[in-house]
């Protein structure tokens, strides 16, 4: 880790400032982001929810630094993204930030333990080292018996528990998860919130853009996003 990004570490929380994402589709102007301003906490859950083309996987996608705002400021633990370097961006992602992404995105020629540990090869840990963590990310959801299984002989909801082992294995400090319990049955889905409340203790930030009520139930706040805009939702029974 390069001195500019770890002197940063230690600060906590994410915030978005005037937030814009404007593009060109053909001769029409997108505003899929229109003036965003939001705070995160550590450990927080924040459900992101509204209708489909809101504009909740563009606002993942610039939290987690897949993508740059039109204009705007994002702050994550200390760092503002615009001062990272392309390098450093790619650095900030891969020790900071955990994705589980709609199209869950696992390698077809990996098993269950090469997807996990990927994130882990561009670290300094040996690989048998590499490989006992992720087995024991595996283990403990519930994946011990298919450690060695490519994505093709798992069902999807063990496909998205291999997404989450891989996203939190590196204990990033925001987790950027898009419609997680999407297609699953009731016993995975619950097993998805679970995973989700796990990661509160650890300090995890959590944004979800979810419609699924128990996700909704698991959450600190809801954000509602319509058209760019984003609004708070009533509290939900994580507030106190």
């Amino acid at each position: 880790m390069t001195e500019s990004l770890a002197k940063h570490i230690g600060s906590s929380g994410l915030t978005c400032v005037g937030v814009w994402k404007v593009f060109q589709q053909g001769r029409r102007v997108i505003r899929a982001l229109r003036d965003v301003s939001l705070r995160i906490e550590p450990g927080e859950i924040v459900c992101l929810t509204g209708p489909s083309g809101s504009g909740k996987s563009t606002l993942l996608a610039i939290l987690g630094a897949l993508d740059k705002p039109t204009k705007g400021e994002i702050t994550a633990f200390g760092l503002r993204y615009e001062s990272l370097t392309e390098d450093g961006r790619d650095q900030f992602r891969r020790d900071r930030i955990g994705f589980v992404f709609q199209d869950l995105r696992l390698i077809s020629h990996l098993t269950a333990v090469e997807n996990v540990l990927l994130p882990n090869l561009f670290g300094e840990a040996k690989m048998p080292s590499l490989v006992a963590d992720a087995e024991n990310a595996l283990e403990r959801l519930g994946l011990a018996e298919r450690f060695d299984h490519f994505p093709r002989e798992l069902s999807y909801g063990e496909q998205q528990r291999v997404a989450f082992a891989r996203a939190l294995i590196r204990k990033p400090m925001l987790l950027l998860a898009d419609e997680p319990t999407a297609n699953l049955d009731d016993p995975n889905a619950d097993r998805v919130v679970s995973i989700l409340k796990a990661t509160k203790p650890q300090g995890v930030a959590s944004v979800v853009a979810s419609h699924d009520p128990r996700v909704i139930e698991a959450s600190d706040r809801v954000l509602w996003i319509h058209d760019g805009l984003l609004s708070q939702v009533a509290p939900t029974k994580g507030e106190g």
